[in-house]
């Protein structure tokens, strides 16, 4: 069941675009801002593909819940993470999607290294960057509060997964205990069906925390409390503040007002960090509050105008 799609980045684009044909900003400045706006397009590509398999799957299933795009902020740390799957076994998989066009290799330390202009280079590790996003996870399940059954709280286990395109070369090495798994995306769904197999009768344990799809949707309607959309301030990322605010180059007035209404789109977008837990459609801070604030009325759940007439 899909309880929360991806942010729209559009607004971003919009904002990268602007700046990049702004008269004011100096060329080497731009230089930065169009490989910004490449990776943006390049990693929406990729969590678009893996969304899209992902979908295909889960979207219409009662067993297993999926969040694209969420972000926390839990005691000063934070995690975005690219896709949550989440099965009524209370298994927690969180997937982090990376391109990885040229090639990936793991030695056997564990290291990761991709091709760039021919060369190899060393990158920062994936399976690390998404054991940091499940710490933080937990730390955001504590918050919310875990179900429990006959006294007992149900912990979920948690399954690190690496997606790369279908097209990336991966060598792997011999060791086998990285913490994570590492998979093409197209791949993904036969490598979960396998590990749903293994769950049977004599997994006790495994059988006795199922829950119904109730009580896993309503976990996942919390997270998606505590999910704080991205907010990048490129004028600060790129230190654009002088250069805006000199006086010469000028800029047309057009081209300017242009990047004061994408800078106002995304500002609003960020405000409307909350969705509504019947239609799912983003909803602002206000909004969210006032539900909480009638928790008799609306049991805890934050939803839109439209939707608060049905209570």
């Amino acid at each position: 069941m899909l309880i929360k799609p991806a942010d729209d980045k559009e607004s971003q684009i919009a904002v990268l675009q602007k700046l990049l044909s702004h008269a004011r900003v100096p060329a080497e400045k731009k230089q930065l801002i169009d490989r910004e706006l490449r990776n943006l397009l390049i990693g929406m590509a990729t969590e678009k593909q893996a969304a899209f398999e992902i979908d295909f799957y889960a979207a219409r299933s009662k067993n297993l819940f999926v969040i694209h795009d969420l972000r926390l902020e839990i005691g000063g740390r934070v995690a975005q993470i690219d896709h949550l799957l989440m099965n009524r076994a209370f298994e927690v998989f969180v997937l982090e999607t990376k391109t990885f066009s040229t090639g990936l290799s793991i030695n056997e330390r564990g290291e990761f290294s991709t091709s760039y202009e021919g060369k190899e280079v060393g990158i920062l590790s994936p399976v690390e960057q998404n054991a940091r996003h499940i710490s933080v996870l937990k730390d955001a399940f504590k918050e919310i509060g875990l179900p429990k059954r006959l006294g007992i709280t149900l912990y979920p286990t948690y399954s690190s997964v690496i997606l790369v395109s279908p097209k990336a070369i991966i060598n792997r090495p011999k060791i086998t205990n990285l913490d994570a798994s590492i998979i093409k995306l197209d791949q993904f769904f036969s490598w979960y069906q396998k590990k749903m197999d293994g769950l049977t009768l004599k997994d006790t344990v495994g059988i006795f925390k199922i829950c119904s799809s109730d009580t896993v949707r309503d976990i996942c309607e919390k997270l998606l409390i505590l999910h704080k959309p991205s907010r990048m301030d490129y004028i600060k990322k790129f230190d654009l503040g002088p250069a805006l605010l000199s006086k010469e180059p000028v800029a047309p007035r057009h081209l300017e007002r242009e990047i004061d209404t994408a800078a106002t789109m995304l500002k609003r977008n960020e405000e409307l960090g909350y969705f509504c837990a019947n239609c799912k459609n983003s909803i602002a801070t206000v909004v969210a509050k006032y539900c909480w604030n009638n928790n008799l009325r609306f049991g805890g759940k934050a939803y839109c105008r439209t939707c608060q007439s049905k209570f």
